[in-house]
């Protein structure tokens, strides 16, 4: 057994006034309190096989989210928890935090069992790091693999906004989550395990200098003997990553801006030193994980164009050798909980959710009913999503279907994210003012029905079993799970009852072409920039009566497991050559 930290922006759970005063009040008046959800996210799932009694000893270390985080690591809450213990509500069917003699926090829950770690900032500083630089600077740029032009011509995809005091704060944040992780390895007394391994393991694009930052600390606290040779570092970028000749127009921008400005600082920061920064940063890991090939080139190219490397293909990675070390990078697409979500929708499994007063699968087997072929969307609200688009192409695919005879409806489902931006408040109106103006050129029984407030688990798998046409239309997406978890909800289904998948620019649709997996499949490739041109492909698909295989369904199935994922990843960090 060894030592695994798992680093993110965001952990798998957070502790707020509201959930913690329902609960007491439940527990004092003799009633049960709803159970939590617990890491529903994409990384929560991802990282569920970690958090079990396993190979690891697991810590989850990950910003406050909770106004009450630091009153439960402080131990306040102790008596609550031990209420609930007691009365046999937790740990197996509510969380459980034990507060141990080194103030580290044990979390039980159900089948979980591992440690949690906060790490605080104040509202301003995580306004500026989070909302501002990683996600209105770094989310949009890094997003950018195609030419420029193309994300113009997307009213919703914003400009990349960068301020030199948001990169401070970013900076900042990765030195605080490097010092914080130190500190959990000296608590946990994985320095002292010199006969096990220790595996740091950063997630995505918010925490890119925090292996920089992390090794720093190991050199200034003497930790390079045989205690350092078993700490192993590494990242993996859930994003896709920037085309570095595609951005080299939006970088002269940025130096002519400056030039024009006419204001010196000798120390300033442009978007290209920046850029080489974050860049760098990451080489720091000893191995970095991207979902595709084509991203791990992405990053390479970048790395060559500034820096003095020497990368070289080792097997099926390449391995980065630069002064002081090597970093290896490889493609290891993500994957899902499989048994979970096939569990979810098997046979005798159906949609039971209300929205709008009205149960979900009945509004939908109603327009079915009338026989209408039924259009599907699902997921966070995001302007890489392609939303804008996808009702443009909905209404022309609805317009082709109209000349067979085929009327179409379609149920377009988003849930809200990151709120405090206002790019995302300006999507959520786009998006609004969108579908009111599509709705007004169609029949009412044939226009868009957008539910605006998500839908949970497992109600968001059967919601996807019960649709036709499920549209995953990114404009660019890291990967997009959604088309691989709608694959899976149609396995219980005949092959003529199945639908069909239209999918653009992502991950996904990298590795199912690369798999060889097209129309006869069940799979239609589209650019949803083009939106006749894709609305006329979908209606052709369902004219040849296009179903998704079963070839494809047994490859998801197998294939894009996640625990195998995680597990793969985690090989690759340990056996990452960390010397010259």
């Amino acid at each position: 057994m060894g030592d695994l930290v798992i680093v993110s922006n965001r952990g798998p759970f957070s502790f707020t006034s509201e959930f913690l005063n329902q609960v007491e009040h439940r527990l004092e008046n003799g009633k049960w309190p709803s159970p939590p959800r617990f890491g529903e996210g994409g990384l929560g799932q991802a990282m569920s096989g970690l958090l079990r009694p396993g190979a690891w000893r697991t810590t989850w270390l990950g910003s406050s989210m909770g106004d009450r985080d630091v009153d439960v690591a402080r131990g306040h809450y102790s008596h609550l928890f031990q209420g609930m213990e007691e009365k046999g509500l937790a740990p197996q069917w509510f969380p459980h935090i034990e507060i141990d003699p080194d103030n580290r926090m044990h979390f039980r829950y159900g089948e979980y069992d591992f440690f949690m770690r906060f790490v605080f900032f104040d509202t301003p500083h995580m306004h500026s790091y989070y909302s501002r630089f990683a996600n209105g600077f770094l989310w949009p740029l890094i997003h950018l693999t195609r030419p420029p032009l193309f994300y113009k011509k997307s009213s919703a995809f914003p400009r990349p906004e960068f301020q030199k005091s948001d990169f401070v704060q970013y900076t900042s944040s990765g030195l605080t989550f490097a010092n914080t992780v130190l500190d959990e390895i000296q608590k946990s007394g994985a320095l002292m395990r010199t006969n096990e391994e220790t595996v740091v393991w950063n997630q995505d694009y918010h925490l890119m200098r925090v292996s920089e930052d992390f090794k720093g600390l190991l050199r200034q606290e003497g930790i390079q003997s045989e205690a350092g040779k078993h700490i192993h570092v590494g990242q993996f970028m859930h994003t896709p990553f920037f085309n570095i000749h595609e951005i080299q127009g939006l970088i002269r921008e940025d130096k002519r801006g400056r030039i024009k400005a006419r204001v010196y600082d000798p120390f300033d920061e442009s978007i290209e030193s920046v850029l080489k920064r974050v860049t760098w940063g990451l080489l720091h890991n000893d191995f970095i994980g991207f979902h595709t090939k084509e991203y791990c080139d992405n990053y390479l190219e970048a790395l060559e164009e500034w820096f003095p490397v020497d990368i070289r293909v080792a097997d099926q990675a390449y391995e980065i050798h630069r002064r002081g070390g090597v970093t290896t990078v490889g493609a290891f697409p993500i994957g899902l909980d499989v048994d979970k979500i096939l569990a979810e929708v098997a046979p005798g499994k159906s949609l039971d959710y209300e929205v709008e007063e009205r149960n979900l699968r009945k509004w939908i087997q109603e327009k079915r009913g009338r026989g209408k072929v039924v259009f599907g969307g699902l997921e966070r609200r995001d302007f890489t999503k392609g939303l804008i688009e996808r009702l443009k192409v909905y209404f022309h695919a609805r317009n082709r279907l109209r000349e067979s005879d085929r009327p179409a409806c379609f149920f377009q489902i988003t849930s809200p994210s990151r709120m405090s931006n206002p790019e995302y408040r300006r999507l959520q109106a786009d998006l609004d003012q969108e579908v009111d103006k599509i709705n007004g050129r169609l029949p009412e029984d044939e226009g868009i029905v957008h539910l605006g407030g998500g839908i949970p688990a497992p109600e968001n798998y059967r919601f996807m079993k019960e649709v036709d046409v499920m549209l995953v239309t990114p404009l660019e997406d890291g990967m997009n799970l959604v088309a691989f978890e709608y694959i899976l909800s149609q396995k219980y289904k005949s092959r003529e009852m199945r639908g069909i998948l239209v999918l653009s620019t992502s991950g996904a649709a990298r590795v199912l072409r690369m798999k060889k997996f097209g129309e006869e499949d069940g799979v239609v490739f589209v650019n949803p920039m083009k939106p006749k041109e894709a609305g006329g492909k979908i209606a052709d698909a369902l004219d040849r009566g296009c179903r998704l295989s079963d070839r494809l369904i047994e490859y998801v199935e197998t294939e894009r497991r996640v625990d195998d994922w995680a597990e793969r990843n985690i090989e690759a960090i340990l056996n990452a050559r960390k010397e010259v």
